[in-house]
């Protein structure tokens, strides 16, 4: 029995009367409700052809359906793809057919846009948990040969700096892990009621719902379009009683300025997790002064190795700090190295340079690129170290310090977002000749991403509008990754090879 099945085999046992799910209609789940809707549908998919090791994806809204879908997948055995319901069917389809998913679980009225993009395909009526829903069938010949870890919990797509999403396959020993990790270390108990904030294929969704379900907590489903509303999320927390809240810094940032909080206790908030991006420390230290009852962690880590690190904030706030806080100490299960350029070491004080991480947390690679697994994973004192990508710096008491990126990824949101993605997006609009992307810091404290697209066009062709330039880019790339401004450029900035010269594009306004 793989360990996912295990665990929540245990908790429908352990738990049986507790409410499992909730969402923001005051639909609710115990865990034996939650459990006859899993059986239900795995046997569903088991009728309709699959079998343990298979790559099913799940294309649905949140909702206690869609975590009947994750969970189904768990149960025979599977590996679950979560596909973001509101990202363009074309991308959608690219990652099932990468993924070579034998099924996919999705609603009746997201499978005709799904549908239409891939053939030969059969479709199967299932209800879960009551609701009409839809089985796509695909055939692939090879799939089997497909090169999957064979304890491959689920594979999470992230954006590629190709024009195409990659994807990082997790195995029940990466999850398994961190969720075990996460209970011990912020005390989770069945009286607890945990935020799903998080989309089912961003990585922060594995703590809502693993180690909500194994602790035997409530878990509140909380819908993308409320994410975005920050006096609908203010009042979510009293009205639920949420107790561990774990959140971008953009979320909660947004909560800060326009979430109307005074008229809030939030007195039921017992720890507030946030990762994903840096924290300005001025907002934060406002947050921790306003929820001055609850623990604040900020916890590090890309979806290749889920969080590695974590920092405990001190409960006394310092008015006066200026820099943010460290990303902290490597947790249990991580194990931490710093590439100077020259040679690896072994977390120093002093030391500055990119962070490695190896450890049980670390992703099994990435699916179908070998190219990438030769240059992101490397072999060093007889362990397996992914390479972050992020400048890290060590001081005197060894904690890990976030500096900068070294590559042209960004993080806007909590989102990964490869610039060359959108790049290559905007390069398949026909009037396009050129295209460069960049990201430029703004707000206040210079603490905010945006993210500039310039283009120019053919010579025959002249400025293209920006209404039209979103809606194109959104038949591509899933509306987190859409720039926040369009520059048109007659002639874009060339280096000495006849590149793109970036440092140039960030001298235009």
């Amino acid at each position: 029995m793989s360990d996912l099945k295990r665990l929540i085999a245990d908790s429908f046992s352990h738990f049986s009367s507790q409410i499992a799910l909730v969402d923001e209609s005051d639909r609710s789940l115990s865990y034996t409700q939650l459990k006859y809707g899993v059986d239900a549908l795995s046997t569903d998919l088991e009728k309709y052809g699959a079998i343990p090791g298979h790559r099913i994806g799940v294309c649905m809204p949140k909702s206690l359906e869609s975590v009947c879908a994750l969970l189904s997948v768990v149960q025979i055995e599977g590996a679950y793809i979560p596909l973001d319901p509101e990202a363009p069917a074309s991308r959608n389809s690219y990652i099932i057919g990468d993924a070579q998913a034998s099924l996919v679980i999705t609603t009746t009225a997201l499978a005709p846009a799904l549908i239409g993009m891939m053939s030969p395909c059969r479709i199967v009526d299932v209800n879960i948990l009551e609701t009409p829903c839809q089985l796509i069938q695909l055939d692939y010949p090879d799939s089997d040969k497909l090169m999957v870890p064979l304890n491959l919990a689920y594979i999470l797509y992230t954006s590629g700096s190709t024009g195409q999403p990659k994807g990082v396959m997790i195995t029940h020993q990466n999850a398994m892990c961190f969720i075990q990790w996460g209970i011990k270390t912020f005390d989770l108990v069945e009286d607890d009621v945990l935020s799903s904030i998080a989309p089912f294929h961003f990585d922060l969704s594995v703590f809502d719902l693993y180690a909500g379900l194994a602790s035997g907590a409530r878990i509140i489903l909380i819908q993308p379009s409320s994410v975005k509303n920050p006096m609908i999320l203010a009042e979510l927390i009293d009205r639920f009683k949420i107790t561990v809240w774990y959140a971008t810094p953009t979320t909660l940032k947004m909560m800060l300025r326009f979430g109307r909080m005074n008229r809030y206790s939030h007195t039921s908030l017992h720890s507030v997790l946030f990762a994903g991006e840096v924290f300005p420390i001025a907002p934060l230290n406002e947050l921790r002064t306003r929820w001055s009852q609850a623990k604040f962690y900020n916890l590090y880590g890309p979806t290749e190795t889920n969080v590695c690190t974590y920092f405990e904030l001190p409960t006394e706030v310092d008015q006066n700090q200026t820099h943010p806080f460290p990303i902290g100490y490597p947790c249990s299960y991580a194990i931490c190295a710093i590439d100077d350029g020259s040679q690896i070491h072994n977390v120093t004080s002093g030391l500055e340079g990119e962070l490695l991480v190896a450890g049980e947390s670390v992703m099994g690679g990435y699916l179908n690129q070998p190219d990438r697994n030769e240059s992101a994973l490397l072999l060093h004192d007889g362990m397996r170290f992914y390479r972050t990508g992020d400048i890290v710096r060590i001081d005197n008491q060894l904690l890990i310090h976030y500096i900068s990126r070294k590559d042209r990824m960004v993080k806007r949101h909590g989102f990964r977002i490869e610039l060359g993605e959108i790049e290559a997006s905007l390069h398949t609009e026909p009037r396009i000749a050129e295209a460069g992307v960049i990201r430029r810091m703004s707000g206040p404290t210079l603490s905010e991403t945006k993210i500039v697209a310039f283009y120019s066009t053919n010579e025959s062709e002249n400025e293209l509008d920006i209404p039209y330039l979103q809606s194109f880019l959104l038949t591509h790339i899933p509306s987190y990754m859409l720039p926040d401004q369009f520059v048109y450029l007659e002639e874009m900035p060339k280096t000495s090879t006849h590149k793109v010269d970036y440092t140039a594009l960030n001298r235009f306004k």
